[in-house]
């Protein structure tokens, strides 16, 4: 029985798609509201399966599937949202999702997203543009940092990198276009993923790091 999180912050719609997945034999282990409700609910322990959504607040879905899917290699992502042009879709799949479908899909395509999902294969719904270039869609690993740091997403690592060279959350929102309580939310989420207890701790270790 494949287990599964559905993660929309539109209560209908994931009450709907919970009653989906276990009217078809998937066990629905939670559901969340918002990326960061996501990885709480998710954290420790992973289903196969994430319907996500990509427009939530605090996090969004895109940013969402980068974390998770780099955390848990094994999860798949598949994307349920309004969204269908093709810049979304890349941005989707770049981060790591396994397939993509609108929400005007039909039940029959959503339970065929997650069947390819947990195939290996990569899926895309009736509608959803493929983008002009897929090179390294399937596995989300792209960085325009010179450097990695370990267990971070990209994403991350562009904010450690902002953080290392002492920026404020306010001026990191402003360069990379967040909000501050998202930029917030990932320092601390790096910050636990880098054994880091207070900023200043966390800049240094980025800082060593960096300079290796």
């Amino acid at each position: 029985m494949t287990r599964i999180v559905v993660v929309d912050d539109h209560p209908l719609f994931r009450k709907g798609v919970i009653a989906l997945l276990r009217a078809n034999g998937h066990d629905v282990i939670g559901e969340a509201a918002s990326g960061i409700e996501a990885l709480d609910v998710i954290a420790g322990d992973p289903p196969d399966v994430v319907i996500m959504d990509l427009s939530m607040p605090e996090l969004d879905g895109v940013e969402a599937t980068e974390t998770l899917v780099a955390t848990y290699p094994d999860l798949r992502v598949v994307v349920v949202t309004l969204h269908d042009d093709e810049a979304t879709v890349a941005r989707a799949l770049r981060a790591g999702a396994s397939a993509y479908a609108t929400k005007q899909a039909a039940p029959e395509q959503i339970l065929a997203a997650i069947d390819a999902a947990l195939s290996g294969a990569l899926w895309l719904g009736p509608g959803v543009p493929r983008p002009l270039s897929t090179q390294g869609l399937a596995t989300g690993r792209t960085s325009s940092i010179p450097y990695a740091l370990p267990g971070l997403t990209p994403r991350e690592a562009s904010i450690a990198d902002l953080v290392g060279r002492g920026l404020t959350n306010p001026v990191i929102a402003e360069r990379l276009h967040l909000s501050v309580k998202t930029v917030a939310n990932y320092v601390s989420i790096i910050a636990l993923k880098l054994g880091s207890d207070n900023r200043a701790d966390l800049a240094a270790r980025i800082r060593a790091e960096r300079d290796q």
